[in-house]
């Protein structure tokens, strides 16, 4: 998969090659590790819409899900949402 995929899937040209040729690779072993499988070119392609989601989610700023008042708490959201791991699904493998 390549920088070019990405924005193409996602529609935005101007995204970063530096940083998209980064993500895929960190992105493509986090999905193998998800799955308990391994991927190799070309990729399935459940698992090129997860790459793709998955370094647009990453340029987000993380989240606050809640704050608290007194003496000062605050929750970041840190995982993926189930909408971006969705596409992994059929590549699960159990492991035992």
């Amino acid at each position: 998969m390549t920088p070019t995929d990405v924005k193409e899937l996602l529609n935005k040209p101007n995204m970063d090659d530096v940083y998209l040729n980064t993500a895929i690779a960190v992105f493509t072993e986090y999905a193998g590790d998800y799955c308990n499988n391994t991927f190799s070119d070309p990729l399935p392609a459940g698992v090129k819409l997860f790459v793709a989601k998955a370094c647009e989610y990453n340029l987000q700023k993380a989240g606050v899900t809640s704050f608290s008042m007194g003496n000062v708490s605050y929750s970041y959201e840190t995982d993926f949402p189930p909408s971006v791991l969705k596409p992994l699904k059929p590549y699960k493998r159990l492991s035992f």
